[in-house]
């Protein structure tokens, strides 16, 4: 005669469902609180690495031109937010950039989904590449920008999702 297999009791299999879900739950946490704060949180300020030389706004797209000041460092990726314009929170764009000059201008187009009223307290965030050294992010808020009817040239740079944001 063989024994009558065991079962588990019902208290223990909630206590095993609770864990696992708790497991489960954290993992999203964890990838939420990832997707949403993808920049480094180490900041520098903006001044010390670029300023932004121009920004025009022609109902559908955003436009920054940067001027960088130090070729050591590469900016990596950028996005733009603001806390009073849904429309003007953009996804993070990688740059594609392995070198930069002192001087250069970086052209960065943001586009909205549709014809769009104009952003407010548009913030511009910067993730930064140092030549050693962990990466950092530098932000500036724009308030003030140039109106445009019509299309924003150059467009040869489009926002993509970078592979890997850390």
């Amino acid at each position: 005669m063989q024994p009558a297999p065991r079962r588990v009791s019902s208290g223990k299999a909630v206590v095993v469902a609770a864990l696992l879900g708790a497991v489960v739950f954290g993992g999203y946490l964890g990838y939420l609180a990832w997707a949403n704060d993808s920049f480094p949180s180490q900041q520098q300020p903006f001044a010390n690495y670029a300023e932004v030389s121009s920004v025009v706004f022609n109902g559908s797209e955003y436009a920054i031109t940067v001027t960088w000041l130090t070729p050591s460092y590469i900016p990596e990726y950028v996005q733009i937010t603001s806390s009073v314009s849904d429309a003007a929170n953009s996804p993070v764009c990688g740059l594609n950039l392995t070198s930069t000059s002192s001087g250069e201008m970086i052209f960065l187009p943001f586009g909205f989904d549709g014809p769009s009223e104009a952003p407010t307290s548009v913030t511009l965030w910067m993730a930064v590449k140092p030549p050693v050294g962990s990466e950092f992010t530098i932000q500036q808020t724009i308030d003030n920008y140039t109106a445009r009817v019509g299309d924003i040239f150059p467009v040869q740079l489009s926002c993509n999702e970078p592979a890997s944001v850390m």
